[in-house]
């Protein structure tokens, strides 16, 4: 059911632009997609004496409909036919590949059964390639898809995915990728 419902989901996203595409952390870059959400977390950070705000701030955050994550695996980006960054590149050439990939509209998706390779293919000639990483001794999150009802749809580097509300990685139910 996993190859059907990989269609089912990414379906909804096909057509859209992304927008606000950058890298988060290390190689961890993320997509929008949709109509833009205002999220205003209840949470007050106050400061204190390890932080250096003087002043108490509340996290406002704009966010897709849906949010594409590409996480813990190797990865390169391709316009064209030309290599314009991946995830060893220097942080300025991650900049670079996720400007250029902002705007393209997402066109299709696919997951090769044997290598778990992800590929995701844009409108303007963008093509992201995500691979798991080897000799890993637990399994990671290569990417998941935050969709419009608040469910998380995640391949994991063991061939395995979950379809579930936000919950801890270990709270998720993991269920064999079936092509």
């Amino acid at each position: 059911m996993s190859a059907k419902l990989l269609k089912q989901i990414f379906k909804k996203v096909y057509g859209k632009p992304s927008w606000n595409t950058h890298r988060v952390y290390g190689s961890i870059i993320v997509f929008e997609f949709g109509k833009p959400k205002l999220e205003v977390l209840k949470k007050v950070f106050y400061p204190n004496k390890k932080s250096f705000r003087k002043y108490p701030r509340r996290m406002v955050i704009v966010r897709g409909e849906w949010s594409l994550t590409i996480y813990c695996c190797d990865w390169e980006f391709r316009q064209g036919n030309q290599k314009i960054c991946s995830s060893k590149s220097r942080i300025e050439k991650i900049g670079q590949g996720c400007s250029i990939l902002d705007g393209q509209i997402l066109t299709k998706t696919t997951v090769d059964p044997k290598t778990l390779r992800t590929d995701f293919y844009f409108d303007l000639g963008g093509h992201l390639q995500a691979v798991p990483w080897k000799n890993e001794s637990k399994p990671y999150e290569i990417w998941w898809l935050r969709c419009s009802d608040h469910y998380f749809y995640s391949l994991r580097s063991d061939g395995k995915y979950s379809y579930n509300l936000s919950t801890p990685p270990d709270e998720k139910k993991w269920i064999q990728f079936q092509f």
